[in-house]
């Protein structure tokens, strides 16, 4: 009983690590465009002395695991997920003070905003959500206009 239980486990664990691999941050699976826009972030913060300390946790959902991030984590019903547009991420401590905080947060999203994405894009950040995944969460698409978000 113990070893089917133990095969169970490890069976669950494979297939959560193969989810978040191969398909919450596969970044193959993002339109070239935001893909471009992650890529000149790292690029931009090694150029400016910043680590690129940036964790991938969501590309393109299936309609299924959007439904679940609506239903709890409040996520957009129409996500640009849903089509392959976007890409988030968390972001640790980049400003080598020790902290991952909102400085770090801060510094990516002015990178983004101003020099990156500018008006070609959405830019969402979450600095006021409880959970640390949620508050050194960006979100980044290539929508083709400007748009911006914080919580």
């Amino acid at each position: 009983m113990k070893k089917k239980i133990f095969r169970l486990l490890l069976i669950i664990i494979a297939i959560a690590g193969g989810l978040f691999f191969f398909y919450l941050n596969n970044t193959k699976l993002v339109n070239p465009k935001t893909r471009a826009f992650y890529n000149d972030l790292k690029d931009t913060l090694r150029q400016n002395g910043y680590s690129t300390r940036l964790l991938v946790i969501s590309t393109k959902r299936a309609k299924w695991h959007n439904n679940f991030q609506v239903k709890f984590s409040g996520a957009a019903k129409e996500s640009r997920h849903l089509i392959g547009d976007a890409i988030d991420f968390i972001v640790f401590d980049i400003n080598g003070d020790g902290n991952s905080d909102s400085k770090d947060v801060d510094i990516v999203f002015n990178i983004l905003d101003k020099i990156i994405v500018k008006d070609k894009g959405g830019i969402g950040t979450y600095k006021g959500e409880k959970s640390f995944i949620y508050r050194q969460m960006i979100h980044i698409d290539c929508r083709g206009y400007k748009r911006r978000w914080a919580r």
